[in-house]
């Protein structure tokens, strides 16, 4: 195993140094993406500490609900008070329940709203899921690995992915392997969005070898895919938030100016493919792996440094 994940991080080490994806991509950047749709909760998914918007025209600005989401107890209920704010899906004013997601099992969840015992909303689970925490990377060459993973599977199939980057600026090549997984998909399976449920990147054939490359290492592993994000430093420096740009303290998911401000540091990767053998991935939770991400610099090389981190329990399959 560790030999596997050595030759998997020195691979990719090599790509960032003598790039085979020598294009500066543009993909991703900026704060001119195209608004998330409407919807009753959005963003569709989101980890344990974030943050989500609920919209109904039953909700009364100023008045208080009980939100509940599906596997917690009604005494894990929480209680949010109704307010107006911008939507982000066409920047109108309405009112809101804004929830942080509790901590709990990840897959599918509905979330239930009452008033004094009475229903006002529901969301299905096929509208909600939960994803299990965010992994952490770092601005430095190194291969990370989290033992017995466990990846959230949507009601469609979807299996997520979600990253925290915020101390990455540094153009980066990463690439991900789930061991012992076999998921399977091509370009157009994957896409990138945000923590807020924007669009970030829709991957397209045409790409492939500038952008991104997917490869096969193998039976029982997972195909493989190395993704080139560009630097953003310049996108940093150029956004720094004053004047117009500043965040609007009121809500820091716009600026000043009336535009919409770009979460670029907390991503989330979805899969639509296949396990090998299985079909479709079940609802859920996938069955533990070990999820190997290497992280190189694209400008520099530096030494190797190795992270493991004991996700949980692999005897626990749920």
């Amino acid at each position: 195993m560790a030999g596997r994940i050595l030759r998997h991080s020195i691979a990719v080490l090599a790509l960032a140094v003598a790039p085979l994806l020598a294009s500066d991509a543009n993909a991703g950047c900026g704060c001119d993406k195209p608004p998330p749709p409407p919807a009753a909760v959005r963003p569709a998914f989101a980890s344990p500490g974030q943050t989500i918007a609920l919209f109904d025209n039953e909700l009364k600005v100023g008045r208080t609900y009980r939100v509940k989401f599906d596997g917690n107890t009604d005494s894990e209920a929480v209680t949010v008070t109704a307010v107006k704010k911008r939507d982000l899906a066409d920047g109108v004013r309405k009112p809101q329940l804004v929830v942080t997601v509790p901590w709990m099992s990840p897959g599918p969840t509905k979330i239930r709203v009452t008033r004094d015992g009475d229903n006002v909303m529901r969301v299905d689970d096929e509208d909600f899921t939960v994803l299990q925490p965010q992994l952490q990377l770092t601005e430095t060459d190194a291969v990370t690995t989290a033992k017995c993973y466990r990846a959230a599977v949507g009601g469609d199939g979807t299996v997520y992915f979600p990253f925290n980057i915020s101390q990455i600026s540094q153009r980066m090549v990463f690439s991900g392997l789930a061991e012992g997984y076999p998921l399977l998909f091509d370009s157009s399976d994957v896409a990138i969005y945000n923590a807020q449920g924007f669009l970030m990147q829709l991957l397209s054939p045409t790409q492939s070898g500038t952008l991104f490359t997917i490869s096969d290492p193998g039976s029982p592993d997972s195909l493989e895919l190395t993704y080139d994000r560009h630097e953003f430093v310049t996108y940093k420096s150029q956004h720094v938030h004053e004047g117009n740009l500043a965040l609007d303290p009121d809500d820091p998911a716009w600026h000043m100016d009336g535009t919409r401000h770009v979460d670029h540091d907390n991503l989330v990767i979805a899969i639509s493919g296949v396990v090998e053998g299985g079909g479709r991935p079940l609802a859920g939770q996938t069955p533990p792996f070990n999820f190997s991400v290497v992280t190189a610099l694209v400008s520099t090389s530096t030494p190797i440094s190795t992270r493991t981190i004991q996700w949980g329990d692999c005897g626990s399959r749920g």
